[in-house]
């Protein structure tokens, strides 16, 4: 009996569909063309005693659902934080949550504030580190801190998301100042950065102080179904996807039919396929269903795009008839859902959001302000001896 409960303790689980598919990063093209980014710039780090290589700041832009999230996550995934304890014998990595010696980030991570000032960029960054700014000091008092922080830590890259929010068309006098205590944290703490957020990032570009140090910025442009090679690499990553969900039957995501009406969808954005799939995986698996159908498909995207309709008010014989039927349930719009409507309806809608996205492209060009809020917060956690918090 105890040796027939010690194979059942040893058998592995089996890992929850949902967290696999959810947590499976694919090598698609933008992925893989922005973390190559990434890596050169994070090759102009040198040893410690050679001559340091000017900082730069990559720009990494795209729409929402684009990947530029996954591509800083995954790239940061293989320079995890060490911990390091003095022995006396050299340093030996242990357990992070172990009062320590010291540690080693290779890479930070911070998140943008919304509305962000120069002020309030600089104390996400300390805390980023681990440390609070006090109320009393300057930016140049938080500014000598995290370079201190830096050096200490070893730290070679500071990744900034969400970098749309330093962007006013409102206030273009903040922007500058933003801008300008961006070139101010490359030259003082000679670390490269990377920022990653929405199209109007780029105008940021525009501000001579920053031009030159700048990379090429890498733009994450959805997959265009107007081309051949669009709709090839949309069609192979759908059915990679397939791959992942192992479902017992094939679905058939990649077949012309369904790639096209799962672009039109998302508009070929990755992040927003992985989120129709990973809820359609949710349903079909809670509903022991073999595959994933249009149908289905159809039911995910209603689910994101309900409208609020209130019941018909009907009068007292009305209420008393049987035969009135309870009518349509909000929400259920075959006619426009791109998982159900005909081919003519399909193109139409298309159509739709190609104008609506050079619309958002034209109201970019004169300023308009990008925003949005991501559940990725920065990693930052509490600092280890000698460094005390301030």
């Amino acid at each position: 009996m105890v040796q027939g409960t010690a194979l059942t303790a040893a058998r592995p689980e089996m890992a929850d569909p949902i967290v696999v598919f959810e947590t499976t990063v694919l090598p698609h093209p933008n992925l893989v063309a922005a973390q190559a980014a990434i890596a050169r710039l994070h090759s102009r780090c040198q040893p410690t005693g050679s001559r340091p290589l000017k900082a730069r700041a990559l720009l990494i832009v795209g729409a929402p659902g684009a990947g530029k999230t996954t591509a800083l996550e995954d790239y940061q995934r293989a320079y995890p934080d060490v911990a390091l304890e003095n022995t006396g014998k050299g340093t030996v990595s242990v357990p992070t949550d172990v009062l320590l010696d010291a540690d080693h980030r290779p890479i930070v991570y911070v998140e943008a504030p919304k509305k962000t000032t120069q002020r309030a960029l600089v104390a996400a960054l300390l805390g980023a580190f681990g440390y609070k700014a006090a109320d009393h000091w300057d930016t140049n008092d938080i500014i000598r801190k995290i370079e201190f922080y830096a050096d200490q830590m070893g730290t070679e890259m500071i990744f900034i998301d969400e970098g749309h929010h330093m962007v006013s068309s409102i206030k273009p006098e903040q922007t500058e100042d933003v801008t300008e205590f961006i070139k101010s944290l490359l030259n003082r703490t000679k670390r490269q950065i990377v920022i990653a957020g929405l199209p109007a990032l780029l105008q940021i570009t525009c501000y001579r102080q920053l031009h030159r140090r700048l990379q090429p910025s890498m733009i994450l442009a959805p997959y265009n179904w107007s081309t051949r090679s669009g709709r090839f690499h949309f069609s192979v990553l759908l059915a990679t996807f397939e791959k992942v969900l192992e479902l017992p039957e094939p679905s058939g995501l990649a077949k012309s039919d369904f790639a096209k009406r799962f672009y039109v969808a998302t508009g070929g954005e990755i992040g927003i396929v992985s989120k129709y799939l990973s809820e359609a995986l949710s349903r079909a698996k809670a509903g022991s269903l073999r595959f994933i159908s249009k149908e289905l498909m159809a039911e995910v995207h209603d689910g994101w795009h309900q409208t609020y309709e209130p019941d018909d008010v009907l009068d007292f014989d009305a209420v008393l008839d049987d035969s009135v039927g309870t009518g349509q349930a909000a929400g259920s719009r075959p006619a426009d859902n791109p998982f159900l409507c005909d081919d003519a309806r399909l193109k139409s809608l298309w159509i739709q959001q190609q104008a609506a996205r050079d619309a958002a492209l034209a109201a970019l060009r004169v300023g308009s302000d990008g925003s949005r809020v991501t559940t990725l917060k920065a990693t930052g956690r509490a600092a280890f001896t000698p460094f005390t918090r301030s």
